[in-house]
């Protein structure tokens, strides 16, 4: 991470050092929705978030600019999971294992710190108006997260969220030159996922492998799968194993051979925002 940073701020002081700079601060509503790769679950409507923050164009030329930004975003969606889950929750205060029925849905709110960092093609001023395309890569740091895990559950998610995702972005938009240097713009970017947003890591620990065979027994009330009492068998062995030794890794291991069963709740995050702004 500090390699990563050094070499964020020295590319970011060189383009300082070689190039005009404009700043500004910009608010805006977006449209978020979940890219799933699955026959299992499926992405259900849109929902509406915001972002705002601050914004930096390094100028090359007056057509060609690199673009950088902060911001605050707030993202999420709806996820339908035809044969249900089994979900980790892990920010309580002892780790909880609950169960999603068939085709029952999971409405997730998450909150990132986002870097966005790409170019800026733009046009000549024509009368008081320039317009511009750009593209580039979002690099986003999880702040917090919330599912409803349950109608109304509003259960913390942060913590089965991975630290970082990623995702690209490309849009479009105009400025309209008001005094000076000041100018008031508006663009509509769309953002596509890269990265899962759930993490797939288990550490094998206690207290991130806390669950109970009860709750595992309420999958035989579905037909989900072909072998449940295998399944059971092994769950219930593996979690005799690691009772008597902690340091055994029999529960990660099946848990990790069991992805399907246990972690096939994933999905990519993808948006549509409108921003407005100024830039001086």
């Amino acid at each position: 991470m500090k390699k990563i940073l050094i070499v964020l701020s020295l590319t970011l002081f060189s383009f300082a050092a070689f190039s005009q700079i404009s700043g500004g601060l910009f608010v805006g509503p977006n449209l978020s929705y979940f890219g799933v790769d699955s026959k299992v679950q499926s992405n259900e409507g849109v929902r509406l978030g915001y972002t705002f923050g601050a914004t930096a164009d390094f100028s090359f030329s007056d057509n060609f600019l690199f673009t950088t930004a902060i911001r605050y975003n707030d993202i999420g969606g709806t996820m339908k999971y035809k044969n249900g889950a089994l979900v980790h929750l892990y920010d309580e205060a002892i780790p909880t294992l609950e169960l999603i029925g068939e085709n029952e849905n999971i409405k997730y709110n998450l909150q990132y710190l986002e870097i966005p960092i790409g170019f800026k093609g733009k046009t000549n001023e024509i009368g008081f108006l320039s317009y511009f395309m750009k593209a580039g890569v979002t690099p986003m740091i999880n702040l917090k997260g919330k599912a409803d895990i349950t109608a109304g559950s509003n259960d913390l998610f942060t913590k089965n969220m991975g630290f970082f995702n990623f995702n690209w972005f490309m849009g479009a938009g105009f400025e309209w030159s008001l005094t000076g240097n000041t100018r008031f713009f508006t663009e509509i970017v769309y953002t596509g996922g890269i990265m899962d947003f759930i993490k797939d890591e288990f550490s094998g620990s206690e207290s991130d492998l806390t669950t109970t065979v009860s709750a595992i027994d309420d999958f035989e009330n579905s037909d989900r799968y072909d072998d449940f009492d295998g399944f059971k068998d092994g769950f219930e062995a593996a979690k005799e194993t690691y009772d008597n030794n902690p340091d055994s890794e029999s529960f990660a291991t099946f848990i990790e051979e069991n992805q399907r069963i246990i972690r096939d709740h994933r999905g990519k995050v993808n948006a549509i925002e409108l921003k407005i702004g100024i830039l001086f």
